[in-house]
């Protein structure tokens, strides 16, 4: 099959716009319609606009502008297929959505537990930073009265050793 002198390989699809072109043109007899060539152009024209630029459409989207939809009928296509609606297709369609709750309610509890234990674990961090600003506090407490302590020596031991040098030895 050709359109517009590109050749298809055998069962690859056409694009749906040049599909439209093929089923709606002939070289002999040209459009069959105003209206199918107006179609056409619009597709092409906003084919052209949304596929360069930074907003895009997809062929699809862009079928669906020109020639509207309909339930099971595609414009330029024909009728598509049919859904399944038979008992046992509705029964899969129930237990899927079934399924698909359960899902969503184990991902809301998954969810809310780890929440949970999100709280529990900042609690104790919480705790923890409180203990080690309290025992930081301590610390400096204690390194103060170490320093008092440690100058106190000091000044003792000077006194000590003045002491000493100032008062004659004693004599047993």
């Amino acid at each position: 099959m050709s359109c517009q002198g590109k050749t298809n390989p055998e069962g690859v699809e056409p694009e749906r716009i040049e599909f439209y072109k093929h089923t709606h043109y002939t070289s002999e007899k040209g459009w069959s319609s105003l209206e199918a060539e107006t179609h056409y152009n619009n597709m092409t024209d906003l084919k052209d606009l949304y596929t360069s630029g930074e907003s895009s459409m997809t062929i699809d989207e862009i079928m669906d502008t020109i020639l509207g939809t309909k339930s099971g009928y595609i414009k330029g296509l024909g009728y598509g297929p049919k859904p399944n609606t038979t008992r046992s297709t509705q029964r899969r369609m129930a237990e899927l959505e079934d399924s698909l709750k359960k899902g969503k309610q184990e991902v809301v509890s998954a969810q809310l537990e780890l929440q949970n234990r999100l709280n529990t674990v900042e609690t104790v961090v919480d705790n923890q930073q409180s203990q080690i600003q309290d025992q930081q506090s301590q610390i400096q407490s204690l390194n103060s009265q170490l320093n008092t302590i440690v100058a106190r020596q000091e000044e003792m031991f000077s006194k000590m050793q003045l002491l000493s040098r100032s008062s004659p030895p004693s004599k047993d």
